[in-house]
């Protein structure tokens, strides 16, 4: 079930985003309406429905834990494209949130027994000052976002814009105190849940055999996926950022020089170019449709066409001259004299003794050359690849060993000179002691999440849990989603999982460099 998988992803943050993350990114987008005034005060008067109560705490929808998980999750729905108004889709939103709730409720009462989760003043004191500072942060950015203030903008606009700013974040529930209080409250949990996970998961440890058989899963996955599929394999690795432990075979390592042209005349060549294309596909387009013609007419179908189609007698539109691959060639050649002197002055110094590597920092104007790792590795260029100008990777096939140099290519960014640097070796990837390394954390990480949900699962089930109606509505709802097939896996991490995924989650709303192509 897809929101079930969604719901269960999100969990992978924890509660330290609460207030710092939820209203930073809110600064982001536009500024919601205020409620009306009428509405507000419905609100105020209806009492907050009872859900369920554990081991004798009450979880109502204005407990902490729920409302933020509530908030948490429509602010992240939203974002991602689902529809809210779909009663389903709020229900199963509400089921997580007090699933999470009861999870967290259990969390506190756990680490109160084993004395576990104290915050020192000093750390609360810390966690003050930082949160006095996102909140100045955010107001400053709700000035400049949504008042129009400049470098330029006197302080009379400015302290306007200030009081307007704090009034419309005071509109959606947002004051500097309730902020660091919130702040304060949600370092308190995580210190809660640190503590509570460390202490579970202290014995927890990953063998080398353990790592040995994740690396060669992870390396058969890829292999399977990969192998034949050069494209997928560039396309999910290069464009997605993703790792694999697995190339497919036929790479080499390709550095080049690229001398830059006159664009009139690149230009020339690529229309040229385009228009013989097109040429061609029509012509074999005209070639197909007479070949049916031909089947038509033995069938008798084609004289009893032209008995019902009227004549045409408007006169034929005037055609541009048509391309031949001699015209095409001339204007490649035109662009390959237009350098000639430069090529044959870096084919002197490379005569000379001069480094193919020395001769592109001299003469090449590739961005993606100018870095020394990629000049001493290559662009991986494969026969498949789709990360490079198609001339570009059949100018890299075309030389037979390593060392050789090209003769000049022209491609669509310029005049390349290519030399074959080395063969990349395929299949699994070497597992270094580094790879190891990384394995095993993520192999620990998985293990003691696993020893975290298992004992936080038997809490559950040990637990005096009391559904009211309306609570038991939702459990119901957790429980059919359950019955869909999809595993449920409460992960609730340290602080420093919290971080590096808020770390991924920024990454990702950046979005991934393109590729330097040649």
């Amino acid at each position: 079930m897809m929101i079930k998988r969604f719901l269960s992803l999100i969990l992978s943050l924890s509660l330290l985003l609460c207030s710092a993350f939820a209203l930073a990114e809110e600064t982001q987008a536009e500024a919601p309406e205020a409620a009306p005034a009428e509405e507000a005060a419905e609100t105020a008067e209806t009492a907050p429905v009872l859900l369920a109560t554990v081991n004798g705490v009450e979880v109502a929808e204005d407990h902490a834990d729920y409302s933020y998980w509530v908030d948490y999750y429509t602010y992240m729905l939203s974002s991602s494209g689902y529809d809210l108004s779909d009663e389903s889709l709020l229900q199963e939103m509400k089921a997580y949130s007090l699933n999470n709730a009861i999870r967290f409720v259990l969390l506190r009462q756990k680490a109160a027994e084993m004395g576990l989760g104290e915050v020192s003043e000093e750390q609360l004191a810390q966690v003050r000052e930082e949160a006095a500072a996102s909140w100045a942060e955010i107001l400053d950015s709700y000035i400049t976002s949504y008042f129009s203030i400049t470098d330029e903008s006197s302080e009379e606009d400015r302290t306007a814009a200030r009081a307007d700013a704090l009034a419309l974040l005071e509109s959606q529930g947002y004051t500097e105190e309730s902020y660091i209080e919130e702040s304060v409250s949600n370092a308190k949990t995580n210190q809660i849940i640190s503590d509570v996970r460390s202490t579970l998961v202290q014995d927890v440890t990953v063998s080398d055999e353990e790592v040995a058989d994740y690396y060669t899963q992870l390396v058969e996955e890829d292999r399977a996926q990969y192998e034949n599929d050069v494209a997928t394999y560039e396309f999910q690795t290069h464009y997605y950022g993703q790792d694999s432990y697995y190339r497919p075979e036929g790479y080499r390592g390709v550095t080049h020089i690229l001398l830059s042209v006159d664009q009139a005349l690149l230009d020339a060549w690529k229309d040229l170019t385009a228009r013989l294309e097109e040429q061609q596909e029509a012509g074999t387009a005209e070639a197909t449709e007479a070949g049916e013609s031909a089947e038509a007419s033995e069938s008798g179908e084609s004289a009893e066409a032209a008995e019902t189609e009227p004549a045409e007698s408007a006169e034929p539109e005037a055609t541009e001259e048509p391309v031949t691959p001699e015209m095409v060639e001339a204007a490649r050649q035109a662009i390959l004299d237009s350098v000639q002197a430069t090529v044959e002055e870096i084919r002197q110094k490379l005569a000379n003794g001069a480094s193919f590597e020395d001769l592109i920092v001299e003469y090449g104007t590739d961005p993606g050359m100018q870095d020394e790792k990629t000049r001493s590795e290559g662009y991986a260029v494969h026969p498949e690849s789709i990360l490079y100008d198609t001339d570009f990777v059949q100018g890299a096939m075309s030389m037979e060993k390593v060392d050789d140099i090209s003769e000049p290519i022209v491609s669509q960014f310029g005049v390349h000179i290519l030399h074959y640097l080395r063969d990349i070796p395929g299949g699994s990837v070497e597992l270094t002691d580094t790879l190891k390394a990384e394995l095993k954390d993520v192999l620990q990480n998985e293990k003691e999440q696993e020893a975290f949900n298992s004992q936080l699962e038997a809490w559950v089930a040990e637990a005096e849990i009391v559904y009211t109606e309306a609570g038991q509505a939702l459990a119901d709802v957790a429980a059919g989603a359950e019955e869909d097939g999809s595993e449920d896996e409460i992960d609730v991490p340290s602080v420093e999982d919290a971080e590096e995924a808020a770390d991924a989650a920024e990454d990702a709303e950046a979005g991934g460099d393109a590729a330097q192509q040649p």
